[in-house]
């Protein structure tokens, strides 16, 4: 797999900024791909308007507004990855059509937007490894020629809503569906009608997001791009029958940036007007994701053996002491944010099933985690114990991924100088979580299974 990431140059003084994110852009997309176990990945990257002709797959990563002309070469994959919003006046017309992947997204809790940068602004990270995850997904899907039997309508939203439809995307491949779009749509109504109604025709439900800002700007005073699309799926809606169901999702909390569109949502939320044909959801993502498992339950799929086999490959078993529970759910949102299956230990079960659903665990993970914050140290050497006896509860493969997460550098400091002294123990990586962010180095050892 080669990939050429190009650097669209827009003529500034120091384009070496972009270049160096490019790089980094790149590192991230590798330790992607190899998670999903891909091979012989070759990645390039440099300026220019167009791509290695010998590239299986060109990524036009944009940072500012242009107009240069680019070569698109339609023999090969073609993405593009905006640094900044970037509206479809300001993009290279050649790659207008192209489905677009945002590093940007507006932060409501500062109340701006927030991108890439050296280094990563506090609070991004999870995003970003979202947009690269994902990227990373398409190009692999695309590469492999793999197959979905079913689709879903997944509408875009503004950037406010930027990482929860990336995590329902995620979940809703996992769950067997393809995704539409596949492409961006023209910023005209009648083009985007009718590009929208042939999608729609192929898919088994249509979901939207409505968040508080409005998005991109269209030719219609009353519609916002995201607007008019969800007009489209209403109309679709009611003319063909009710043929495929209109879900919304609305985050519990929603900060509007004008009246118009505060006035939209209550609409929405009434089912008025526009919207009668649809179901509106004010809940939090979690629960809409399980509303929607029930019904894309009742569309009959077939089991996807590699599919199944891939997510098999994420599942990292989190071990804690009963003391860490609390303290270990921080880092198990985080994990499973970033798309790994996480197995625990259920609680209020009696000793023989847990000992039972432990072995269990240790026999389908591809990975292990211990969490140790305050577990004393023969609670810890036992669990490391379990790990290298798991060849002997049924596994087909060794267990080769172990890892030890402490709270804190001095509890990482005392353990790693008590494992150094037994060569069992060398193949255990030692980390430590604060609370805000996953480090580099665990991911790159988790996804190395």
């Amino acid at each position: 797999m080669h990939i050429h990431i190009i650097c669209v140059n827009t003529g500034e003084e120091n384009p070496d900024d972009h270049l160096e994110l490019g790089y980094m852009i790149s590192d991230a997309l590798q330790v992607a791909l190899k998670e999903m176990k891909s091979q012989n990945i070759q990645v390039n990257v440099s300026f220019g308007d167009k791509a290695n002709e010998e590239a299986d797959i060109a990524i036009w990563f944009v940072c500012e507004a242009s107009d240069i002309p680019l070569t698109v070469n339609n023999n090969q994959q073609n993405y593009k990855l905006f640094l900044n919003n970037l509206e479809e006046e300001h993009q290279p017309e050649a790659i207008k059509n192209l489905r677009s992947y945002h590093l940007s997204r507006f932060d409501n809790r500062i109340g701006k937007e927030v991108t890439l940068s050296i280094p990563l602004l506090e609070g991004y990270r999870v995003f970003y490894w979202l947009v690269i995850s994902d990227l990373a997904l398409d190009i692999y899907d695309a590469f492999n020629q793999h197959h979905y039997s079913k689709q879903v309508f997944l509408g875009d939203t503004s950037d406010d809503l930027r990482m929860e439809r990336l995590l329902l995307k995620r979940d809703l491949k996992a769950f067997g569906f393809d995704i539409l779009p596949k492409k961006d749509y023209p910023c005209h109504t009648d083009s985007m009608s009718q590009i929208q109604w042939e999608d729609l025709n192929d898919v088994e439900i249509a979901i939207h997001l409505a968040g508080g800002r409005e998005g991109e700007k269209i030719n219609h005073d009353a519609y916002s791009f995201l607007e008019w699309q969800e007009k489209v799926t209403e109309t679709y809606v009611l003319q063909n029958e009710n043929k495929i169901k209109k879900f919304v999702w609305v985050p519990p909390t929603v900060r509007f940036s004008t009246d118009k569109r505060k006035f939209y949502i209550e609409k929405l939320l009434k089912n008025v007007d526009e919207h009668e044909a649809t179901y509106t959801f004010k809940t939090d993502l979690e629960k809409f994701k399980t509303i929607l498992h029930g019904e894309l339950s009742t569309y009959s799929r077939g089991e996807d053996p590699s599919l199944k086999d891939d997510f098999a490959a994420k599942k990292v078993y989190l071990m804690c002491d009963i003391e860490d529970t609390e303290h270990s759910e921080i880092l198990e949102s985080r994990l499973s944010t970033l798309g790994f299956g996480i197995l625990k230990l259920g609680t209020g079960q009696g000793a023989k099933m847990m000992r039972r659903q432990h072995q269990r665990h240790l026999q389908v993970c591809n990975s292990t985690i211990i969490f140790v914050d305050k577990a004393p140290d023969d609670w810890i050497l036992a669990k490391l114990q379990d790990n290298l006896r798991a060849s002997g509860l049924g596994r087909k493969e060794p267990l080769n991924t172990k890892a030890i997460v402490a709270t804190n550098y001095g509890i990482a400091s005392r353990l790693s100088k008590i494992l150094d002294g037994n060569p069992l123990y060398k193949s255990v990586g030692i980390f430590v979580f604060d609370d805000v962010m996953i480090s580099d180095d665990l991911l790159s050892f988790l996804s190395s299974f």
